[in-house]
């Protein structure tokens, strides 16, 4: 009996293989698009007022490679501040991406509708133009507008530094009371009065240094002021750029810090602008750039008609005396004044060469150094770490690392540092932490040497040595590991080559769903013709079958009549035998029908080799375990370990710069490269702040087999 499938019905195979193509439709053109060059114009809004500021970005995202980016003309704004540039890179398995963004603040010359066009740029060898926006302009502001015309209570230095929106000048005092350090501020502009030289006397910006003479290094404090008894919009239209300084803010300069500070005897409320320490990077004369500040004053005008009964002076009471006389309160004056500093020149000297100690790498201040070790017993070829800790007050952010004289057949690494200090007060203290990591070759006592700090100290003008003690270090024999080879993982899992699959691994699950739909479509339709096929071939198969079974039979009949009438005609042969001619032919015909047997072949007997040594086993081992900072610590060791006998540099030239260097030299491209900075540079800073995030670890182990396997 044949037993027959029917195939699945068109209709079914149609509608699967229809969601198959939608879906992939629907989530073909993000999968393209996630992974394109983005070249955007941004704004923060497209509908702004006359009086305010406009912050307008391109951003160029998932480029290898951005040069020439160029912004266009602001047609009917004007630039109040940029280009502001800001950009970044990262690498994911060697593969390199950068980013890139260009910011403006705008202030709008006229009303209407306005086109800002694209920036260019060329991005990854190709010229590219980012998308337009239209920007409407109508008059007045966001922020101008008061529904009771009362004083605004708001700072004129709001949250943003850049000086991006309005301003206004903190709450009016209380008219019924006055305490020693409130301000009185001028609002009546009286007749006969110049607003002008008023203004003069009453708002004002300077900047204010702790010293007009430093040495090379040696910290100054620097603090830009606003001083104002006036009611007034401020806007900073321009920051000072402190070029040839490394500048170190002692307050955020988004916050409004203000105080009343008496000038002439008369209170004044001051707002500070910004609040640094300067460390001068070389001697000459540098001037300190001015800041820059729009204002518009608000005046109350006075119609004359005030008793002037023994008040003077242009106050709060004037004003509510005059606004209780409707015939002396006079209409309001606005008047516009831009403010600025004047340079201020800095002598800065450079330091003297005479009994300046060999080593000393421009530290100023005032220091003390310590040293301790974290093991004094360790074995050959493992690690330890050597701690030193600069403490004091100076120039902390810039010093470097001292240098130590390490003991022969002992391989350190690069330092780390870490900042543990106060910028808040001049100069700064605390104290900055350096971490040795170094390797003993062979077993031993040593001695690592006093490690020596050299440092200027401008109050005495005469160079200095901090020191540490000796330190004695016991170095046993190597421990071996006997590690099974079941422990180990069976086979490495190198990184695979930017492109298609790093594509993929990041867009996996959206190319999988898209894989198996189109599959289980694909499968039903080929499903579906071999059922096709096989029904066919069994009806065919069926007859055939028929047929032939007719044919045997009436072959067999003959045969039967044949061997009768044969045995009829020798009747005197009765003796003979008679040959059984139908089993004769029956095994004629199995014999050349049967199926041969196959040979039998040994099994194959295969001997496995020891398993080579993995330089991340310990590695391993903490990531399974969840231990963040061992495993970071292992593959930072197993990386300079693979570097050292690779390039096989002393112990005092192996550090990040000349491997990179030694590397390139031996023909290694900038991926690879990339790719052996990124790894360092994330065991480090792991090391100081751990965080167990395995998917990160699962990709770090990656890299790490990828450029251990170059490095072999």
């Amino acid at each position: 009996m044949v037993h027959t499938v029917m195939p699945i019905k068109s209709p079914v195979i149609v509608k699967i293989l229809r969601i198959a193509f939608i879906i992939g439709i629907v989530l073909l053109p993000g999968l393209y698009a996630s992974g394109q060059v983005k070249f955007t114009t941004n704004v923060s809004s497209q509908d702004v007022g006359k009086s305010d500021y406009l912050q307008v970005e391109f951003v160029v995202e998932n480029a290898k490679q951005i040069d020439d980016m160029n912004p266009p003309d602001f047609a009917g704004f004007r630039v109040v501040q940029g280009p502001i540039q800001s950009s970044g890179m990262s690498i994911v398995n060697g593969n390199m991406s950068q980013y890139k963004a260009l910011s403006f603040v705008l202030e709008p010359v006229k009303t209407g509708k306005f086109t800002i066009g694209g920036a260019s740029a060329t991005v990854d060898g190709k010229h590219m133009q980012s998308n337009a926006i239209v920007v409407t302009v109508h008059p007045g502001g966001s922020g101008s507008a008061n529904s009771n015309n009362q004083p605004q209570s708001q700072s004129p230095f709001g949250g943003n530094p850049f000086g991006g929106n309005p301003f206004f000048q903190p709450n009016m005092p209380d008219p019924f009371g006055s305490d020693p350090g409130d301000v009185d501020r001028d609002y009546v502009l009286k007749p006969g009065e110049n607003p002008k030289d008023k203004i003069k006397k009453g708002l004002f910006v300077k900047v204010q240094v702790d010293k007009n003479s430093c040495y090379v290094g040696e910290p100054i404090v620097a603090t830009y002021k606003l001083y104002t008894r006036v009611s007034s919009e401020s806007r900073i239209t321009k920051q000072p750029s402190l070029n040839g300084f490394s500048v170190y803010d002692m307050i955020d300069p988004s916050q409004d810090a203000v105080s009343v500070e008496k000038v002439n005897g008369k209170n004044y409320t001051v707002h500070t602008i910004r609040k640094a320490q300067l460390i001068p990077l070389q001697a000459g004369t540098v001037d300190l750039d001015p800041v820059e500040v729009d204002n518009t004053v608000h005046f109350v005008k006075s119609a004359g008609h005030s008793s002037g009964g023994g008040r003077g002076g242009n106050s709060i009471r004037d004003l509510l005396d005059a606004m209780a006389d409707e015939s002396g309160y006079g209409p309001e004056v606005d008047e516009k004044v831009t403010l600025d500093t004047k340079p201020v020149p800095i002598t800065v000297k450079p330091l003297p060469d005479a009994g300046k100690p060999a080593g000393y790498n421009g530290a100023v201040g005032n220091f003390s150094v310590e040293a301790s070790l974290d093991h004094k017993t360790i074995a050959a070829d493992d690690e330890a770490t050597l701690h030193v800790v600069v403490k004091g007050k100076g120039n902390l952010p810039v010093i470097n690392a001292p240098t130590v004289n390490w003991p022969s057949g002992f391989h350190a690494f690069d330092p780390r540092a870490k900042d543990d200090f106060n910028k808040t007060v001049a100069p700064m203290a605390g104290a900055k932490s350096f971490e040795y990591v170094f390797t003993p070759g062979t077993a031993g006592n040593y001695t690592i040497p006093q490690i020596d700090f050299p440092y200027f100290d401008p109050a005495t003008q005469t160079y200095k040595t901090a020191e540490t003690q000796p330190m004695d270090i016991q170095v046993t024999p190597a421990v071996r590991s006997h590690a099974k080879p079941a422990d180990k993982l069976t086979a490495k899992q190198q990184p695979a080559a930017p492109g298609f699959m790093d594509y993929a691994r990041n867009y996996g699950p959206w190319i999988a769903v898209f894989l198996v739909l189109g599959g289980i479509a694909t499968y039903f339709w080929r499903q579906n013709r071999k059922l096709k096929k096989a029904h066919g071939e069994s009806e065919v198969t069926a007859t055939v079958q028929q047929q032939n079974r007719a044919a045997v039979e009436k072959a067999a009949a003959m045969e039967r009549v044949a061997a009768a009438a044969a045995a009829a005609a020798h009747t005197d042969k009765s003796n003979s035998p008679v040959r059984d001619v139908t089993p004769g032919r029956e095994r004629e015909r199995n014999e050349r029908h049967a199926i041969p047997r196959e040979p039998v072949i040994p099994p194959t007997t295969y001997v496995s080799t020891a398993p080579p040594a993995d330089p991340l086993q310990e590695a391993r081992h903490f990531f399974e375990r969840e231990d963040s900072k061992g495993f970071y610590r292992e593959v930072n060791r197993a990386i300079w370990k693979a570097m050292s006998r690779k390039l096989d540099l002393p112990a005092s030239e192996l550090n990040k710069a000349n491997s990179v260097s030694q590397l390139q030299l031996r023909g290694w491209d900038d991926t690879g490269l990339m790719t052996l900075e990124n790894l360092l540079n994330e065991c480090e800073m792991n090391l100081y702040t751990p965080s167990y995030d395995r998917r990160n670890m699962q990709q770090l182990l990656r890299q790490a087999e990828w450029v251990l396997d170059r490095l072999a």
